[in-house]
């Protein structure tokens, strides 16, 4: 007796088992997948890194918001404006010719550059040069008697005295800026914060590119410096060029978002045609190239990145100084892009630090 109903226990508890072993694989496809185990797999990949993404392209919108002093710009561009729009892009090349908003290349830059980076150039050497652009000079002057540099109560009034107090590294920052600045203007009348707001996002932006090549160490720390305010000079060329289109159809009131649409498409075209027409090597060229194809940053040239990462600085820092952006967020988002930590950290601190002039 006791033998057949263990006989039958058995069998219930066989025909549970079979049902539930015959439905496991269904039921386990039908389950969500848990977190991957492999935290690896989950980390940014180099060569998947975007050029962009949803929050460089709102962040670089804001800043666009500072610049034109407007609230909205995504208004449709139609009839004489998308005409504007047109010639614009069609007048790039030509637009390296004419001065009125193409600046030469400035005659004293490849001299400079070349006895600053020469560890054979004597002071003399330096003092002699600056004499030559007395705008220069008075700039030297002006920055050595900054309360940065000046230790003593006495102003400096002698060249050869500032160009010693400020060393070789002061010196690089300041002639950048002082051949610079006075092109970063534009005809008064419409969006007359455009130029100190691109300015001072052109400074940040030298100002973290230049950290960006002393942190890795294979990029020229000065050239680095250089194109970074080519590349905001770029949104300056092309703020006049658009502001001569419109001159050219005096009923026509110019509005923000032709001008930015302009620099959102054309800007590191331009920067490119600037440093062709400048004359500069054929790596800052290619730094410009690698941006008008928007590669992934870690498949850019060491200069490119210097590029890439003192632009996208530039325009975060632009938002925290503002309360607008999060530095902690702000170095996430240049570690996701590639930069390595100290690296990202160095160029933050150049790019906040700097306050513009």
């Amino acid at each position: 007796m006791w033998i057949v109903i263990l006989i039958v226990l058995l069998a219930g508890l066989a025909a549970v088992l079979f049902k539930i072993i015959g439905r496991h694989p269904a039921a386990v496809a039908e389950l969500p997948a848990g977190p991957r185990l492999d935290a690896a797999a989950d980390m940014p990949q180099p060569d998947r890194i975007p050029y962009s993404n949803e929050t460089i392209d709102e962040a670089v919108i804001h800043c666009f918001r500072f610049a034109f002093d407007v609230q909205r710009f995504d208004y449709p561009i139609d009839g004489e404006h998308a005409a504007i729009l047109e010639s614009v892009a069609q007048a790039l090349d030509q637009s390296v010719h004419q001065r009125d908003y193409f600046p030469r290349r400035p005659m004293l830059l490849p001299k400079l550059l070349q006895a600053i980076n020469d560890n054979e150039s004597t002071r003399q050497e330096l003092v002699r040069l600056i004499m030559e652009d007395p705008t220069l000079a008075g700039a030297v002057l002006q920055r050595a008697n900054s309360a940065y540099y000046r230790m003593t109560p006495e102003p400096i009034e002698s060249l050869d005295r500032a160009v010693f107090m400020l060393g070789t590294d002061g010196l690089r920052v300041l002639l950048a800026a002082a051949i610079l600045q006075p092109v970063f203007s534009t005809p008064g009348g419409y969006f007359e914060s455009f130029a100190a707001i691109t300015w001072e996002q052109g400074e940040r932006t030298a100002s973290a590119a230049e950290a960006c090549a002393r942190a890795h160490g294979d990029a020229e720390p000065i050239v680095a410096r250089l194109l970074g305010l080519v590349s905001l000079l770029a949104n300056i060329v092309l703020f006049r060029l658009t502001m001569d289109k419109y001159r050219e159809h005096p009923a026509l009131l110019p509005r923000a978002e032709v001008f930015i649409q302009a620099i959102r498409q054309q800007r590191a075209c331009m920067a490119s045609l600037i440093a062709q027409a400048w004359q500069l090597s054929d790596v800052s060229i290619a730094a410009f190239t690698e941006q008008q194809q928007q590669l992934s940053p870690s498949q850019m040239s060491s200069l490119g990145r210097c590029v890439y990462f003192g632009e996208l600085c530039g325009v975060l820092s632009m938002l925290a100084t503002r309360g607008y952006f999060a530095s902690d967020r702000a170095m996430t988002l240049l570690i996701d892009q590639g930069a390595d930590r100290e690296a990202a950290r160095a160029m933050w601190l150049a790019a906040t630090a700097n306050k513009g002039s």
